[in-house]
């Protein structure tokens, strides 16, 4: 078989396996949470394109906001808009353009491994409305307590909250992560999973969203099979696997 043939048989295998998944929950990924009533994560930011609510991400800088890649591959930059110090759907908040919008070459749309995107704003955030949120370079063990928030679905196939949510979940080792998956997703050393099985879980619409664990963001919402299904945790990019690429597309652009 010649290597076009072997790559085209790939393509076809990795669709038929894995689309029925992704094609599920990119830009669409909080179940069994509650509202957050106040402005305690001024590090946290919304994506809307073309006026739409998209996604999450975190202030990583005055001016750059980290999210995942899938949230911004496959439309117009600038048809994005970032806004910050807002917790309502309803709140405009301080809005900004993105001036560039930076993905890795290893980012794979099919399986979204080594989803994370950095995005560098048009103009810095006032100190005023803003948090940075420090960023985790290592390993985070299995069993650990995190924090996720989002305006995702509240139960499967359900519609975005319009209110700022909060949930906490542990860490799920990737071994059983993996163990769990196998057969249906590929759970990759730049992904990390967490969920509170059945009960507790990232949904459509939290994607792009920080996880934060001891203070520090370790995870960005990814994907999952459903929402709350007690089978499947929910999918992470591993921010202490992508903290290279993080580090060297801020200081490309300070």
């Amino acid at each position: 078989m010649c290597q076009f043939s072997r790559q085209l048989l790939l393509q076809l295998i990795l669709y038929f396996a894995f689309g029925h998944i992704y094609g599920q929950q990119v830009s669409e990924r909080i179940v069994g949470g509650s509202a957050v009533t106040q402005k305690k994560y001024p590090y946290y930011v919304r994506l809307h394109y073309r006026g739409e609510f998209k996604c999450g991400g975190s202030l990583v800088r005055n001016n750059a906001v980290l999210t995942a890649a899938h949230c911004v591959k496959g439309g117009s930059v600038k048809a994005l808009r970032v806004h910050a110090d807002t917790i309502n759907l309803g709140d405009t908040g301080v809005v900004r353009t993105i001036k560039n919008a930076l993905v890795s070459k290893t980012y794979n749309a099919a399986t979204l491994n080594y989803d994370v995107a950095v995005l560098i704003l048009s103009s810095a955030i006032p100190s005023a409305s803003l948090s940075v949120i420090p960023l985790e370079k290592s390993a985070v063990a299995a069993g650990t307590s995190c924090l996720v928030i989002g305006h995702g679905y509240t139960k499967e196939n359900g519609v975005v909250s319009r209110q700022l949510r909060e949930i906490q979940v542990p860490v799920v080792s990737r071994a059983v992560c993996q163990r769990k998956y196998r057969g249906t997703g590929a759970i990759t050393q730049y992904m990390m999973c967490a969920s509170d099985p059945g009960k507790k879980d990232s949904c459509s619409g939290d994607s792009g969203g920080p996880m934060i664990c001891n203070g520090k963001q370790a995870g960005i919402v990814s994907w999952g099979m459903g929402c709350g299904r007690v089978k499947y945790p929910g999918v992470y990019t591993d921010v202490s696997k992508v903290y290279s690429f993080i580090e060297k597309a801020l200081k490309k652009y300070p």
